[in-house]
C-alpha cells in the first residue's frame, strides 16, 4: 500500500512540476520583453527588442523580400533604407551591432537563399572598442547564431523572473512610437525625437566597458570583405559621424590606428572627424546618434549625388584608400 501511495504522490508531483514549468513558460512567452518569441509581430512595449534576433528571423522567413542590407549599430538606424532606390534595402541596425555578428548574419542569409546584391557596412568606435563576447550575456544584444538550436538561444529568455522584472517598465511605458511595426517590417529604421543639449552632453560618459578590440574587429571586417568578393556582393563600407566630444575621446584611445588598419583591408567613406556636421548639436540626438537629415547627406555621398561643396571640402564623405589614408589620418589629429 505504501509503495502505491508513494507512486501516486510521485505522479502528482511530476504533474505539478510540469504544470509549474508550463506556467513559467507561459509567463515568459506571454510577456516576452525582448520580443524574441514575437519576432514576427514585435510589440513596442518600452523594452528595447533584441533587434538582431528579430530582424534576422524576419529576413530568413522572407528571403525574397530584400536584396540589399545596411549593417551596423544603432547609429545607422538613421540611414533611411527606403531612399536606396535601385534595390529593395533593409536596415539591419541594432544596439552595438558588431562586424563579427554581421558576418554571421550574412552567412545565414546566403544559406537561406537570400539574393544579397549589396551591403552597406557601418563602422565606428563601437566596432573598435566593444568585445563581442559581452553580447552573449546581454539579452538585448545576444547575437543570432544559425548553428545553435533555437532552444539553446532562447533558454535564458524562458526565465520568468526576467519577464516579471520587466513589467514595471512595460506598465509605465507611455512613449509608443507611431508606425513602430510598419518601420520594423518595411525598412527596419527607427524614429528618435530627442535632442542633444548642453545639459544632456554633461551627463554623457565614455562607456566604462570600452577596451581595445581593434585587431579582432579588423579581422572580422576582413572576413566580410572576403565573403562579399567570393559571392560577388557589392560592399560599401563607411565610417559613422559622431558628435565631436565622442570622436575626440575615441581618437585619444587609439581610434585613428583602427581607421588606418581599416584602409589596409578595404576602401571606405569617412564621415567622422571635425566638420560642420559633427560640431553642431542640432545634428545629433546624443553624442553617438546622428539625425536622419545627416543620414540623408551620407546616402547622397555614397550614391554619387551632389551635396554641399563646403561640406565636401571639410572631408565629410572622404573616400579613404590605403594610398591616401596617411593624409586622411593627418587631418583627424
Amino acid at each position: 500500500m505504501k509503495i502505491k501511495s508513494l507512486g501516486k504522490l510521485a505522479c502528482k508531483l511530476i504533474v505539478l512540476g510540469i504544470l509549474c514549468l508550463a506556467l513559467a513558460a507561459g509567463i515568459s512567452v506571454g510577456i516576452d520583453p525582448y520580443n524574441v518569441f514575437h519576432w514576427s509581430d514585435a510589440r513596442d512595449n518600452g523594452v528595447e527588442p533584441n533587434k538582431n534576433y528579430v530582424k534576422t528571423q524576419y529576413v530568413l522567413h522572407n528571403p525574397e523580400k530584400y536584396n540589399m542590407f545596411i549593417f551596423g549599430n544603432s547609429r545607422v538606424g538613421s540611414l533611411d533604407a527606403s531612399k536606396i532606390t535601385d534595390g529593395n534595402c533593409y536596415n539591419m541596425y541594432y544596439s552595438e551591432g558588431l562586424p563579427a555578428e554581421h558576418y554571421e548574419n550574412l552567412i545565414a542569409f546566403l544559406e537561406a537563399g537570400v539574393d544579397v546584391q549589396r551591403i552597406y557596412l557601418g563602422i565606428d568606435d563601437v566596432s573598435c572598442f566593444v568585445d563581442q563576447a559581452i553580447h552573449d550575456e546581454q539579452l538585448i544584444r545576444r547575437p543570432f547564431k544559425a548553428e545553435e538550436a533555437n532552444i539553446s538561444f532562447l533558454w535564458d529568455y524562458m526565465d520568468p523572473s526576467v519577464a516579471l522584472q520587466s513589467l514595471e517598465t512595460i506598465w509605465a511605458y507611455e512613449g509608443k512610437e507611431e508606425g513602430f511595426s510598419e518601420r520594423l517590417y518595411s525598412t527596419g529604421n527607427y524614429y528618435l525625437d530627442s535632442s542633444l543639449t548642453e545639459e544632456s552632453l554633461a551627463q554623457e560618459q565614455w562607456p566604462n566597458y570600452f577596451a581595445w578590440y581593434g585587431e579582432e574587429a579588423l579581422e572580422d571586417i576582413a572576413q566580410i570583405v572576403a565573403l562579399c568578393e567570393e559571392k560577388q556582393i557589392e560592399l560599401v563600407v563607411f565610417v559613422n559621424p559622431e558628435y565631436q566630444v565622442r570622436f575626440e575621446e575615441a581618437v585619444a584611445n587609439g581610434y585613428t590606428d583602427f581607421l588606418r588598419g581599416l584602409a589596409e583591408i578595404t576602401d571606405y567613406y569617412s564621415f567622422c572627424g571635425i566638420n560642420s556636421v559633427t560640431i553642431d548639436m542640432q545634428n545629433f540626438h546624443d553624442i553617438s546618434h546622428y539625425r536622419m537629415e545627416v543620414g540623408d547627406k551620407m546616402l547622397a555621398v555614397m550614391q554619387g549625388d551632389e551635396i554641399d561643396a563646403d561640406l565636401v571640402a571639410e572631408g565629410f564623405g572622404q573616400y579613404v584608400t590605403k594610398e591616401n589614408v596617411e593624409v586622411y589620418i593627418s587631418t583627424l589629429q
